[in-house]
């Protein structure tokens, strides 16, 4: 994790987001688009970190460019200490938690993914969805020494990709794969990369992929490599109901 200011860590292109409507199911860009959530009325700012996970709904980008969101459910993370990890898959295994607590259990990991005009399509966002309550706002997830600070200010924590994929993780079933891949020094390239390969489209890759004492979730960032920020939506009781890495698809942070 670093500190960058202004946000220049992920521009790969600079997409405004003017709307974010629903389609016509016909347009489905998917065939094997899998979450059937209702849009509902979204409080908190910024709305694209809700709304990029409603069935088909739209961005549209300062150059006129449509992007068309869908999503996709990979499956349960374990979530045993409540403590989780969000980092690149060469540098997880040596990274520490955040500092915020989270829900116990098995929840759903869905992405977002954003199809552009030309028919490119990348994963925008990756949640781990812990409840449906409405979120009142969002903050950052933290790691010591990290101070909170307004997600609309110059300050922004992040975690650096160079290998183009991230993940999450749950502390437990972190020190689980260590002692895997103490065993097994291709570990990584034995239950991620080549997962990977396994539910691969053309622009981007996931799994959801059990070890012996955990799993882990993987998926492509973006368009690649860069510095990527995870943030915590909470309900009006203070509760952790989303943890969200946005992968600079949309900058929602932009200032007119």
């Amino acid at each position: 994790m670093k500190t960058v200011s202004g946000y220049v860590y992920c521009l790969v292109i600079s997409i405004c987001l003017f709307s974010c409507n629903i389609i016509p199911e016909k347009h489905s860009p998917a065939g094997f688009d899998t979450l059937q959530a209702s849009p509902y009325p979204v409080i908190a700012q910024p709305e694209i970190f809700e709304k990029a996970f409603f069935k088909y709904s739209t961005a549209t980008s300062g150059f006129g460019d449509s992007v068309v969101f869908y999503q996709l459910d990979i499956g349960k993370l374990k979530v045993e200490s409540g403590k989780l990890i969000a980092a690149d898959v060469i540098q997880f295994e040596e990274m520490p938690p955040f500092i915020q607590q989270f829900p116990r259990g098995d929840f759903p990991v869905i992405l977002s993914i954003a199809r552009f005009s030309n028919l490119d399509e990348r994963v925008a966002f990756a949640q781990v969805l812990f409840s449906s309550d409405s979120i009142t706002h969002w903050e950052y997830a933290l790691l010591e020494p990290q101070k909170p600070a307004s997600i609309f200010s110059d300050t922004f924590y992040g975690y650096g990709v160079d290998a183009g994929v991230g993940l999450f993780i749950d502390e437990r079933s972190n020190h689980a794969f260590r002692k895997v891949s103490g065993v097994n020094p291709n570990a990584i390239d034995r239950y991620i990369f080549k997962r990977l390969e396994e539910q691969s489209r053309a622009t981007w890759e996931y799994t959801l992929q059990y070890f012996e004492g955990g799993n882990l979730a993987a998926f492509t960032t973006g368009f690649g490599d860069g510095h990527y920020a995870s943030y915590i939506g909470y309900d009006k009781n203070g509760a952790p109901c989303r943890l969200v890495t946005d992968f600079g698809l949309i900058n929602w942070w932009k200032k007119e």
